[in-house]
């Protein structure tokens, strides 16, 4: 690479920091500008397809892969695990309605079966509260994965909007060093005009996918939390019902103690389905956000318009005024042809 044009990519870098480049970017900048040849009309069009694609793509394996990540799913097997150890209706004669099973007029033997019945759904709860967490542990490891690849392809975008900015500027030079007939003056701004458009297009590609990485953290976070409240629940929720469990078999008089226990857990579930709640608006919220864009096509196609009649306005403007001062000019040799003839008259 001659020195110009390695001054010409430093320059392109430097006026543009927002694409995060830097002097070793250089290599791959000018691959791809050597991939922009103007001679082929599809060479733009197909120019940053790949990186695009590659974005769509990455988006739409996320959606395969989380569809099945629910948190709501979640809470619906905290919900159920709570239910097992709350008040339970038994069909008695007098109606009447005890915590954890528990009925006054009940043998041992039943008692205790029933005891048993309830620590068995409890471990099987158990396991599958733990099955959530491995899934949501995964699913954290997956999309840091993802984040990763996002921000490569947030990096390729950039070198390939460098790459752009460097064509566009080496066609501006082209077109003032050479003169061209009016036909292929009209092709080389429409190249210039396509590339500054693809330009725009890979900017609006960036944006989307520094947003898609927002979105990405934000689920990590999520995931993150609920794998900590299930890991929460499966080492000290857990055992302290099975705790209580066998505490109340023991005694009939903790039953008291066990009434508390039940609102404490009401509690909890309150607090869960709050937190659910919360989740559910800022996912929402986020999603909304998601779908807007920064750049409006229409408000650029009606500035360039705006700009056009602007640039158009000041021509005829010029004109006019190179008119006035060409008749100024004329005005004042003619007076002064008048002025000269009536001194040598008078002579």
């Amino acid at each position: 690479m001659d020195d110009n044009k390695e001054i010409g990519y430093l320059r392109v870098i430097a006026s543009n920091p927002g694409l995060g480049l830097n002097d070793s970017d250089i290599p791959q900048i000018e691959t791809s500008v050597a991939e922009l040849d103007t001679s082929d009309i599809n060479s733009i069009t197909r120019f940053g397809l790949d990186t695009q694609k590659k974005m769509a793509e990455l988006s739409q394996v996320m959606i395969n892969n989380l569809n099945d990540s629910s948190i709501d799913e979640v809470d619906d097997t905290l919900r159920d695990t709570i239910s097992y150890l709350c008040d339970i209706e038994q069909e008695e004669p007098d109606n009447d309605r005890k915590i954890l099973f528990w009925k006054r007029k009940n043998n041992a033997v039943a008692v205790r079966k029933k005891y048993d019945i309830a620590a068995k759904n409890v471990d099987a709860i158990a396991g599958t509260l733990e099955d959530h967490q491995v899934r949501l542990i995964r699913d954290c490891a997956f999309l840091n994965q993802m984040f990763n690849m996002n921000q490569e392809y947030y990096r390729q975008a950039g070198v390939k909007v460098a790459a752009l900015k460097m064509k566009v500027d080496e066609m501006r030079a082209k077109a003032l060093q050479a003169d061209f007939n009016p036909v292929e003056e009209s092709w080389m701004n429409n190249i210039i005009e396509r590339l500054e458009r693809k330009t725009v297009e890979l900017e609006l590609s960036r944006t989307i996918s520094v947003q898609q990485a927002a979105q990405i953290r934000m689920l990590q976070t999520n995931f993150a939390i609920m794998a900590d409240k299930l890991q929460s629940t499966l080492y000290n929720t857990i055992p302290l019902w099975k705790n209580q469990i066998v505490l109340a078999l023991g005694a009939e008089h903790a039953r008291q103690a066990v009434r508390t226990d039940q609102t404490i857990n009401e509690m909890t579930n309150k607090l869960l389905l709050r937190n659910a709640e919360n989740l559910k608006l800022v996912t929402a919220e986020s999603q909304r956000a998601a779908g807007s864009t920064a750049i409006d096509p229409h408000t650029l196609a009606e500035t360039n318009r705006i700009l056009i009649e602007s640039l158009d306005e000041v021509a005829r403007i010029q004109s006019e005024n190179r008119m006035k001062r060409e008749s100024v000019e004329k005005e004042l040799e003619r007076i002064d042809r008048e002025m000269q003839y009536g001194i040598l008259t008078d002579d």
